[in-house]
């Protein structure tokens, strides 16, 4: 209980970051808990990325996204970095570190559910995710206190569409081709092209221009999530260097 009270406005502006709610919100600092914090995030991430045994360029761009999210200066960025590449170590055992998650955060809340749902979408990323990370991140939501519905819904959010996943990896592929509105023959720089014209469109820095209202400001951040998850789905797949 005393951990949870320490920090209190570091885990609420980074729950309302990480969320979606507050995108460019200040993060103040976090002393402990946020170093905790970074370390459980990104040693989680390595081991997922490294279960399949290769790291690809997508999700070393999702971490690299993610550091950028959570406003990590540059010494806090190095200290990601090491987190991550820890995690890319044979038999390393995430649990200890989504513990201590749990003990800052409280299992199910706000911060928890974000912390997995940014997990989910770098197993994402490489356009569909493998019988091993399903494993993982069933463990991981678990130890956050989620159960498999819960996952699932999660699941749901990130492939941003609304019908049942039996279609497989072509639904959610070609559902990530209709959101940057290319088609599926288009070469790697128009994907990019389409890719950073849909990120200024919609981009948070936008909103408060051409958003007038918060139900048209959350439909807007919903687009932009859904225009990054599309690009890391084709550029996981085709194995693209960064946009």
């Amino acid at each position: 209980m005393i951990a949870r009270l320490k920090n209190r406005d570091y885990k609420r502006a980074i729950a309302a970051r990480l969320s979606g709610d507050d995108d460019y919100g200040e993060i103040p600092y976090g002393g402990e808990t946020q170093m905790q914090f970074t370390r459980a995030m990104f040693v989680t991430m390595g081991r997922l990325a490294k279960l399949d045994g290769r790291v690809t360029e997508a999700e070393v761009h999702f971490a690299s996204s993610t550091m950028k999210l959570m406003g990590l200066d540059a010494a806090q960025r190095q200290c990601a970095i090491d987190f991550f590449y820890t995690g890319k170590q044979d038999n390393i055992d995430a649990t200890p570190y989504l513990r201590q998650v749990v003990r800052l955060a409280g299992a199910g809340s706000q911060l928890s559910r974000a912390f997995l749902k940014l997990q989910c979408r770098l197993a994402f990323s490489k356009g569909h995710i493998r019988l091993k990370e399903k494993i993982l991140l069933r463990d991981v939501a678990e130890v956050l206190g989620f159960n498999k519905a819960e996952l699932l819904r999660i699941y749901t959010e990130i492939q941003v569409i609304d019908v049942p996943r039996q279609g497989g990896d072509r639904t959610l592929l070609s559902r990530a081709y209709n959101i940057l509105q290319i088609n599926t023959d288009a070469d790697d720089n128009e994907i990019r092209k389409a890719y950073r014209r849909l990120m200024a469109r919609y981009h948070p820095d936008k909103l408060g221009q051409q958003a007038n209202s918060l139900e048209a400001q959350r439909r807007a951040r919903e687009q932009f999530q859904a225009v990054c998850t599309a690009y890391e789905t084709i550029a996981g797949f085709r194995k693209m260097t960064n946009p």
